[in-house]
């Protein structure tokens, strides 16, 4: 049978994962896996015992969070055949919002059984790897600042982003994409391989991780007002159209803030008091995904070669 590491960090979405070993035991099919339910004992342990997982011939080793934990367990799996599943445990859960595995955490155990493999890109911040969303900016400095309250969810998001509304100065980035350098005053530059921010707030729509490129957005000057404004966007779609940014594609790419400011890699926040280089690994990941999902995303990808 096929071995399942399931990996959990009991302090992340901690109310949602109490039943998390009779969900696995109720829906997991047990012909065909063995598993074993691993909780996180520390920061990083996760890291540990995904490496552990593929060292141990795992088939599958799964996230059970959110995307702090999605991004610390897939950096282990990132060019092995070790398959990532992801359980939607955390708050945020924008990669499995985006993969279409949504917020039921039994129907998310039974894609595990029925689901389709498929191979995905992955990007790097300073050889730090991420699956879906970087950035440097206004973002960042969100998310840093959220990971030092103990407040979580949707409503500390919404606190944090307020409060550093009333205080944050934009300033100067130097931009390179694939060697064409750009000045910007910005709000943030966000690089993306997937498209969603938590909460299914979509900030790169068009953003594909299949595409062998990066979506870099960047988020001119403007009163914060105006941002304010256009959030709707974040809901349908559409805030790449959105007469403040501008978008551009490419796989190598550098930004250089004038001061130190904050980085952010798959929703986690870092300082940043250098340049961030940003890289691209074609299909360098295997991820466990619904059958509706995959089929999507290989039309769009035969679209994308066409033109």
């Amino acid at each position: 049978m096929k071995k399942i590491r399931f990996i959990a960090n009991p302090h992340s979405g901690a109310n949602r994962k109490r039943n998390l070993p009779e969900l696995i035991e109720a829906n997991l099919d047990h012909d065909e896996f063995e598993h074993e339910l691993c909780f996180t004992e520390y920061a990083g342990h996760a890291i540990k015992l995904a490496a552990e997982g593929v060292e141990a011939g795992c088939y599958m080793v799964v996230a059970c969070g959110g995307d702090g934990s999605v991004n610390e367990i897939a950096s282990q799996l990132i060019g092995t055949r070790t398959v990532l599943g992801i359980l939607p445990c955390g708050s945020g859960n924008g990669f499995a919002m985006h993969l279409g595995i949504g917020r039921d955490i039994a129907k998310a155990i039974r894609f595990l059984n029925n689901g389709k493999v498929i191979t995905l890109d992955t990007g790097t911040m300073n050889s730090r790897p991420f699956v879906n969303l970087a950035g440097v900016g206004f973002d960042a400095v969100v998310a840093r600042r959220l990971h030092r309250k103990k407040v979580r969810g949707i409503l500390g998001y919404l606190f944090s982003t307020l409060l550093e509304v009333s205080r944050y100065k934009m300033q100067s980035f130097e931009i390179q994409i694939d060697g064409k350098k750009l000045k910007r005053n910005c709000l943030l530059v966000e690089v993306a391989n997937a498209p969603v921010y938590g909460y299914g707030f979509s900030i790169v729509p068009h953003a594909k991780p299949n595409d062998s490129q990066l979506e870099i957005l960047i988020a001119n000057k403007a009163p914060i007002l105006r941002y304010l404004l256009e959030s709707w966007r974040f809901l349908n779609r559409s805030f790449h159209k959105s007469p403040l940014v501008e978008c551009y594609s490419g796989r190598e790419i550098t930004i250089t803030p004038s001061a130190p400011t904050a980085v952010h890699v798959d929703g986690e926040g870092y300082k940043l008091t250098g340049s961030a280089q940003f890289n691209i690994r074609p299909q360098s990941l295997l991820v466990m995904c619904p059958k509706v999902y995959a089929e999507n995303l290989h039309l769009s990808s035969r679209e994308i070669v066409s033109l």
